[in-house]
């Protein structure tokens, strides 16, 4: 959008500060809609969403503060960038007009070059932040439609190998059906990793909803579910008491299961698999630590690690998708923390997260 299009809605108690407002923006060829009050504002703005709003601090009923308030509140309101335009220079109205999430603060007698300039790189800043919504959207939407374009083809072939194999599979010797066997698992790897990357996707945009989680539960329960598909193997489990952190309940199951099923599918060729988590405290976070006996890695690699598809081991030696651990990463960022990794060739890895104490 071009910026000359913007619509600047001002709010002022005061006619002549009205006036002056309109005429600079009218001079620069904005679309201008005034409110005299809050409540009038609010009135405006069930039907019209500016591009800008100023505002004035001081006004009666509903001050500037509370309105700035009941717009960043509102869902459908809060993107509207807000400036406000006041004779007060206190710091502690400064302050307040930052926390309330206003963008700008401008103090009467103004400099007119420079409002139009701050003018200026707010509406930029806000059509801008809007264009790369709309792409992120569309790419968002191209995904899924490629994804699913992709997996009907490899699910019909899946259910025609199945067929094949009722039909034909007895009339087959040991090295065709171990041909069709292996286009089926490829087939099937292929959905899966589909599935994965549309999973990892969507860590960015799932809404957090914050309550009390017990890691140590967690922990335990999410491995006694994987271990029940995995009857035959000898792990040794032990998890060491767990702080109980303000997260995610969903996001940090899918944190745990991603962390778990790592840990069991790399030391699966052990005899005796061992994982063991623990925990550290720092100041302001807490360390998380998953460590096994698997594989392990050459450290040389690390920080290639977190790269969606990244992989270290063949799909042969390990089955999987390349994502997990971006996964990992994605959701620890997402409260507040950071992943890492570290491990040795035949002597296993350890996987740590952390998590702040004090939650944002």
């Amino acid at each position: 959008m071009h910026l000359t299009k913007a619509e600047i809605m001002v709010v002022d108690d005061t006619p002549e500060h009205i006036e002056l407002l309109a005429s600079i923006l009218h001079d620069e060829n904005f679309k201008v809609r005034i409110a005299t009050n809050g409540h009038t504002a609010l009135e405006l703005l069930k039907q019209h969403h500016p591009d800008l709003i100023l505002l004035d601090v001081y006004m009666p009923e509903m001050d500037g503060f509370e309105l700035c308030k009941n717009i960043k509140n509102n869902p459908a309101l809060g993107h509207i960038p807000i400036i406000f335009i006041t004779a007060s220079n206190d710091e502690e109205s400064i302050k307040k007009g930052f926390e309330l999430k206003a963008q700008d603060y401008v103090v009467k007698p103004f400099n007119v070059s420079e409002l139009l300039a701050r003018i200026h790189t707010h509406l930029k800043l806000k059509f801008q932040t809007q264009a790369l919504q709309e792409a992120y959207q569309e790419l968002d939407q191209f995904c899924h439609s490629v994804s699913h374009d992709l997996k009907a083809p490899l699910q019909t072939i899946g259910k025609l190998i199945e067929h094949f194999i009722s039909d034909y599979g007895d009339n087959l010797d040991n090295e065709k059906n171990e041909l069709i066997d292996h286009i089926s698992k490829k087939s099937t790897e292929v959905v899966n990793m589909i599935d994965r990357l549309l999973e990892f996707s969507r860590m960015s945009k799932i809404e957090m909803n914050k309550e009390k989680v017990d890691l140590t539960q967690v922990f335990h329960k999410i491995y006694q579910e994987l271990i029940r598909l995995q009857p035959n193997r000898n792990v040794v489990f032990h998890v060491k008491p767990l702080p109980i952190i303000d997260g995610d309940p969903i996001l940090l199951r899918l944190l745990i299961l991603n962390i778990l099923s790592n840990a069991l599918k790399f030391t699966c060729y052990q005899e005796v698999g061992k994982v063991e988590v623990s925990c550290s405290e720092e100041t302001s976070a807490y360390i998380i630590a998953t460590k096994d006996n698997g594989k392990g890695f050459d450290m040389t690699y690390v920080n290639q690690l977190f790269d969606v598809f990244q992989r270290l081991h063949s799909q042969e030696e390990f089955e999987g998708s390349g994502v997990g651990l971006s996964i990992i990463q994605r959701i620890v960022k997402r409260h507040g923390g950071k992943a890492w990794i570290t491990g040795k060739i035949n002597e296993g890895a350890t996987l740590f997260f952390s998590i702040p104490k004090n939650n944002p």
